[in-house]
């Protein structure tokens, strides 16, 4: 598995956007339930190695209407892709109300993902913050590994 250096780690307010405050790359080795545990928060993830699999940025959070930890980011692939893009999700996304959406959006010119990471194999609550980007880096990869084939 790829090993990332996330450069931005920012918690921020679910209701405003705002930034609550930037966090050193220590919080990375916090276990992902903080977002359980603080459930106004999301945070939001930068890492120069996401640009190897065509996104910018992460915004972790719990969704407590699906009780699900979910990465929303945008895709930069073209929307002539989306249905293998959907056929991607329906095979390895395990299926729960919530576990996933992709919308098209013409205006960024990009894919618009939300997925329930506690939805892909292999997670669990004790992941770090890092292992759960690892593990959404990785599902991506091979998504755009499908998508070009």
């Amino acid at each position: 598995m790829v090993q990332l250096h996330l450069e931005v780690l920012e918690r921020c307010s679910k209701e405003t956007e705002d930034t609550i405050t930037a966090e050193s790359n220590a919080f990375a080795s916090t276990p992902i339930h903080y977002l359980k545990d603080n459930q106004g928060e999301f945070i939001y993830v930068e890492c120069t190695q996401f640009n190897d699999i065509r996104i910018d940025a992460v915004a972790l959070e719990f969704d407590d209407a699906f009780n699900l930890y979910t990465a929303l980011f945008g895709l930069k692939l073209q929307k002539k892709h989306g249905e293998v893009i959907r056929q991607y999700l329906k095979d390895n996304v395990k299926s729960a109300l919530g576990s996933s959406s992709a919308a098209f959006s013409g205006q960024e010119g990009l894919w618009e993902l939300n997925i329930a990471v506690d939805c892909i194999e292999g997670f669990h609550e004790k992941m770090t913050i890092t292992e759960v980007c690892e593990m959404l880096y990785q599902f991506v990869a091979q998504l755009i590994t499908t998508v070009e084939k």
